[in-house]
């Protein structure tokens, strides 16, 4: 087995896990439910750009990170920064 092969994670994920990451998801995906909301309102001007449907990109990106790693999202991707926080 090559060293890579050595360090990759497992990818088999246990069932409180899985419901971990799923709020992350649904957190994610109120958020920009609100944030859509108050724009159609008038609270909240200029542009947006929202994610729904893309919750599942940022919750799995940064569940692949280490605690000294590093996002630089561009401004647009407001919920790719929530998962790591």
């Amino acid at each position: 087995m090559s060293e890579t092969a050595r360090q990759v994670k497992s990818t088999a994920v246990d069932k409180p896990r899985m419901v971990h990451l799923l709020r992350r998801m649904v957190t994610i995906r109120r958020f920009e439910e609100r944030v859509k909301e108050l724009y159609r309102a008038g609270e909240i001007t200029g542009a947006i750009h929202l994610y729904i449907g893309e919750e599942a990109v940022a919750v799995g990106a940064c569940e692949a990170l280490r605690r000294d790693d590093y996002v630089r999202a561009p401004t647009a991707a407001t919920a790719t920064r929530s998962p790591k926080a």
